[in-house]
């Protein structure tokens, strides 16, 4: 647990020091401390590479450590800032979900891939069933949103089709739908679902 504090220190640290350097007045200063970071990123990367090439010539037990080293978070995000997960995105997206499902179940929901286009693009389907524990359809999304981005940073858009009687049971009742009347009436259907159930 220490170590994960020490190493978010280090990590909002590191964030803190390119936007200084960005501001710097010197464009030379700049220019150079730009190149020092892409040669220091390319030559870990390289050397990221070609760890990962030496296992993997030991055959299954070296690719047995990729993958556990794929699955670990501090190692995992380091492979994916170079390109070099030993995972497709839809992999993780669906481990993700995978582990997720617990969870989502003893909320009254589920979640499914639909799918991940060529550009990252990860849809999502979230079911939230009746009788669920209460929790609203917008905090079951907003966690389902973050154990994504957490399997998946590389992800350009996650969307999250949200489905399920139970997305009408929240009780929410926007402004437009009162103005129309619809409000009133989705609200006293959803508590006639209820009352039956």
């Amino acid at each position: 647990m220490a170590q994960d504090k020490e190493l978010q220190k280090r990590i909002q640290r590191i964030g803190e020091m390119v936007e200084q350097l960005e501001s710097a007045a010197d464009p030379n200063a700049r220019a150079m401390a730009k190149e020092l970071l892409e040669s220091l990123m390319a030559l870990h990367g390289a050397a990221l590479e070609r760890i990962l090439q030496l296992a993997s010539d030991a055959g299954e037990p070296g690719e047995a450590i990729i993958r556990k080293c794929g699955r670990d978070d501090l190692v995992g995000g380091v492979l994916l800032l170079y390109g070099l997960h030993p995972e497709n995105l839809r992999t993780r997206v669906t481990r993700a979900l995978e582990k997720s499902q617990r969870s989502m179940e003893s909320h009254g929901a589920s979640a499914e891939l639909i799918s991940v286009s060529e550009d990252g693009v990860v849809t999502l389907r979230l079911h939230v069933k009746p009788n669920g524990c209460g929790s609203t359809a917008a905090s079951l999304k907003s966690n389902l949103e973050a154990v994504i981005q957490d399997a998946a940073p590389d992800a350009t858009s996650i969307v999250v089709e949200e489905t399920g009687a139970g997305l009408m049971q929240s009780g929410f009742v926007s402004v437009a739908q009162l103005e129309s009347g619809q409000g009133m009436f989705g609200l006293s259907l959803a508590r006639a679902q209820r009352g039956a159930d």
